[in-house]
This record gives structure tokens, C-alpha cells and sequence, in this order.
């Protein structure tokens, strides 16, 4: 196997917070299947709980794989990460039934406390519906597809990390509300006939394609930064968005396309029943009876609610300590793109303004002529101030641990103004170097640095807390306004 391929094959960038949360995900859904089998309930038929599992590794492999280390460089990679988290992970999950085996995994104080009581909440009850509603999901579905190919929110994402997760978590959970009707995981009931389904997938087909075909017959570069950025894999930028709009025409097609005949032959054949509509599983005659069954040798309030609070506190720890360490390729941008001697040389870097402190630099090394990447060659970087004097030892890059094609070093940014970032360049007898000026701004803000992690664990937190005190509140004030027999 050819080293790049393999160096490509390797370049593995496994996003800790994202891991975890996943995994927890998979681990309640198995609870709750089990604690429905315990209780009475038929089991999950295999193909379901396989379904959800392969969802769930489909998501992660759209986040994880070479898709996302090299979705900067290459507009194809993109798009296939693109068509896992909208055309494959969603409809896989929503397969598994997931609703009714996630609630039952979670802690019970949990489930009792807060996760039934949001699900019978009114509100909640009628923005579910409403996003649900197939004319709504359809629309906002063509929405979120086409506001995030314009190439303003594009490039937006490709620079930043934040807006590049952002971006993600639009498609996914978009899909998720677009797939809801065609699915019709249970416990929830259709509003719209079967047949209705077959047109609602066809516009959405015809939605995918027109904005693919954008893709492939534009006779210019769409997104400036894949036009910029180096070539690799032998495509020219404008092959790679031709390849990129044809694997998004022929991915979407066939996954609205199958779908709709499938359900097209199934209200053909009549072969849907009341039964099946409901999938009601039978030998328990009421959800009072499903209650009583996951009954629990520890029935204390107070131990269920420090063990969940326990719970929470750990995860939360972990949550924190992997944001806190994680460093993700996201991270990286193009901030230069030149041909200098032999070869052709990209240096990628922090995005945005740099400040004082410690920065990770990633340079591509190409053979000018041949666009081969150029796996053994020696890269060294020196950092100089404007007068020219060094501010550093030469530091030696290595190949990255995700990106297996870039040469990375740490350097240490340590005075705000002007800088030269000097890149040499060796290969068998070959040398080059090229100079990139830099610009570091002094730091305006002082103080503890607030990480978005604790805010977000902390805002749980309070809106968990606050829920709790409501509910014990509203029940005692019931419980006092009861008459006395």
C-alpha cells in the first residue's frame, strides 16, 4: 500500500468529548433494553438495536476518520462526512426506537424527576409536534442544507472550530427531525398518512439534487479556501467540487430514493395493520404495570437523589478535564500557501489572532511538479523578530498524531508584535525556505479565563436544580391543598 494512503488511513482525529458522550448514549440504550426485557416487554428485535449501534458508530466515524482531519483540505471528505451525519447516522438511530430504552437506562431518579416530566410537559409536547410536522421538517431541512453551502457560513465554518461543530450539530439534528416522520419511531404516532411520506421524500431528493448539481456544473471555485489550499489526492480544486456534488447527488438520491419506494410497495401491499401502526408490545395491558415492574430494591428518594447527583458530578469532572485537554485539528487552518524551489509548501495554524503563548504550527510538504506528498523530508522552523534577530532554537517538526501528513511543532509565541516564521524544507538533496510573517496581539482581557465547559456544565446544572425545587414545590402545595378525609 502506497505511504501516503496508509499516512491518510491513520490520520485519526478522535474527538474525547464527543467519544464520551456517545458511548454513555450507547451504554443507556442497553440498559433500558434490558430493564424492558426484565419488566415484560418483548425484546428489541436484533436488527433494531444493531440499527442504533450502527447509527451511533456512523456519527462517530463522520467526527472521528479522515473524513474530519482532512474535510479543511478536501472538499469530498467534507461532503462524505456531511452525508454520514444527515443521510446514514439519523434514519440508523431513529431505526433503534430510541425513546422509550433511553429513558428507561437513565437513572431512575432521573427518568422520574426530569426526563418524564419534560416529555409530558405541554410545551414541550407541542414544539415536538411542530418540528415534527413533515411540511415543517421538510422546510427546515432544505433550509439548513442550502444557508450552510452558501459560501459565506462555509468558509465561516472552515476557520472556525466552534462554527465548524456548530455546523455539524445543524445537519444532525435536522436529520433527525427530517427522518422522524419517515421512520416514526414508537412510541409516536403518525399525523399524516403513509402514502404522504413517498412525495415528502421525493422533494427532499429534488432539494439534494438541485443544490448538487450546483456544485457540479458551477464552472468556478465556490469555496475560496479549497481553491487556496493545497492539492491533494491528484484532484484539482475544481474536481474536487465536481466529486463533491456528485457523491452528495448520488448518496442523497439513494438515500431518499429507497426509502420512498419501500414504503411505496408496503401501502401497496396493505400490509400495514393496526398493530404494526401501534407496535404496541403485547402482555402489558398499561404503563402503570411497566412502572410497577422496574421497581428497585433501593426505594429511598434521598439515596437515589445523591446517587444521582453523584453521577452528574463525575461526568461532569470528566467533561471538563477532556475539554480541557482536548486538541482537535479543527483548530488548524490554511495561513499560508506558496511554491518555493521544488517544492510546493502549505503552513497551516491557529485560527484567528494569535496571542502570547504556545502555538501549534503543521506544514504539508508537495513536490511542485507532481502535487506527491513528500512524507521524507526534514522540516525545521525558526521564529525571528523584525529585526531579524532569532528568537528561538531551530525546532524540528514531526508528523503529526492526526494528521499524518503534516509536519508539527509547538513553538512558544512569547512577546506580543511583528514576527517571521521561518520554514526550511529538506529533501533527499533538495532545500527550500520560506519566510510567513506572523502577528501576535497582546492579550486584553485579565483574569481567570471562564472555559466554555463549566459554563455549560454549570448551566445544566442550575436548570436541573431549578426544575427539582419546582416540581418539590408544586407537589407539596398539592399535597396541602388536598382535603383531609
Amino acid at each position: 500500500m502506497n505511504h501516503v494512503l496508509q499516512a491518510v488511513l491513520r490520520s485519526w482525529s478522535i474527538p474525547p468529548i464527543a467519544t464520551l458522550a456517545l458511548v454513555l448514549t450507547a451504554l443507556t440504550y442497553l440498559r433500558g433494553v434490558w430493564l424492558l426485557c426484565r419488566a415484560g416487554y418483548p425484546n428489541l428485535p436484533a436488527w433494531r438495536i444493531g440499527s442504533f449501534a450502527l447509527g451511533l458508530f456512523a456519527l462517530w466515524f463522520a467526527l472521528a476518520s479522515p473524513l474530519d482531519t482532512f474535510s479543511p483540505f478536501v472538499l469530498t471528505a467534507h461532503m462524505l462526512q456531511h452525508m454520514l451525519l444527515m443521510m446514514v447516522a439519523p434514519p440508523l438511530i431513529l431505526l433503534g426506537e430510541p425513546l422509550i430504552p433511553i429513558v428507561r437506562g437513565m437513572p431512575r431518579f432521573a427518568a422520574r424527576e426530569f426526563a418524564g416530566p419534560f416529555l409530558n410537559w405541554p410545551v414541550a409536547e407541542r414544539i415536538g409536534l411542530t418540528l415534527t410536522n413533515p411540511v415543517v421538517a421538510l422546510v427546515l431541512m432544505g433550509l439548513v442544507m442550502f444557508v450552510w453551502h452558501v459560501p459565506e457560513p462555509y468558509e465561516l465554518a472552515l476557520r472556525s472550530s466552534a462554527w465548524h461543530q456548530f455546523e455539524h450539530a445543524c445537519f444532525f439534528f435536522t436529520s433527525i427531525i427530517f427522518w422522524w416522520p419517515v421512520v416514526q419511531p414508537w412510541p409516536s404516532r403518525a399525523r399524516w398518512p403513509r402514502w404522504a411520506m413517498v412525495p415528502y421524500l421525493v422533494i427532499a431528493d429534488l432539494q439534494n439534487t438541485l443544490l448538487s448539481a450546483v456544485l457540479v456544473f458551477s464552472d468556478k471555485i465556490l469555496y475560496p479556501s479549497y481553491a487556496a489550499g493545497p492539492s491533494l489526492f491528484g484532484f484539482t480544486p475544481q474536481e474536487d467540487q465536481a466529486a463533491a456534488g456528485a457523491i452528495m447527488w448520488v448518496v442523497g438520491s439513494l438515500a431518499f430514493i429507497i426509502p420512498a419506494i419501500l414504503i411505496a410497495v408496503q401501502c401497496l401491499a396493505r400490509r400495514r395493520t393496526n398493530a404494526s401502526l401501534s407496535r404496541r408490545p403485547e402482555g402489558v395491558s398499561s404503563h402503570s404495570e411497566t412502572r410497577r415492574s422496574f421497581e428497585s430494591r433501593f426505594k429511598s428518594r434521598a439515596f437515589e437523589a445523591v446517587s444521582f447527583v453523584t453521577l452528574f458530578v463525575v461526568t461532569a469532572a470528566v467533561f471538563v478535564a477532556l475539554s480541557s485537554n482536548a486538541s482537535d485539528d479543527d483548530d488548524q487552518v490554511l495561513k499560508l500557501s506558496r511554491q518555493e524551489g521544488p517544492f510546493a509548501v502549505s503552513i497551516c495554524g491557529p485560527s484567528g489572532e494569535l496571542s502570547p503563548g504556545p502555538a501549534t504550527f503543521g506544514v504539508l510538504v508537495q513536490d511542485r511538479s507532481s502535487h506527491e506528498v513528500l512524507l521524507d523530508s526534514e522540516v525545521h522552523f525558526l521564529l525571528r523578530d523584525n529585526g531579524g534577530k532569532d528568537e528561538s532554537a531551530t525546532i524540528p517538526a514531526s508528523l503529526g498524531d492526526e494528521n499524518k501528513l503534516l509536519f508539527v511543532a509547538d513553538l512558544a509565541l512569547d512577546t506580543a508584535g511583528a514576527h517571521t516564521l521561518d520554514v526550511s524544507v529538506r529533501n533527499a538533496n533538495r532545500n527550500a525556505t520560506i519566510a510567513m510573517p506572523l502577528e501576535v496581539v497582546a492579550r486584553t482581557e485579565a483574569g481567570f479565563a471562564f472555559r466554555w465547559s463549566y459554563a455549560v456544565v454549570f448551566a445544566i446544572a442550575a436548570v436541573l436544580g431549578l426544575a427539582y425545587f419546582l416540581r418539590r414545590r408544586t407537589s407539596n402545595s398539592a399535597g396541602l391543598a388536598a382535603p383531609i378525609t
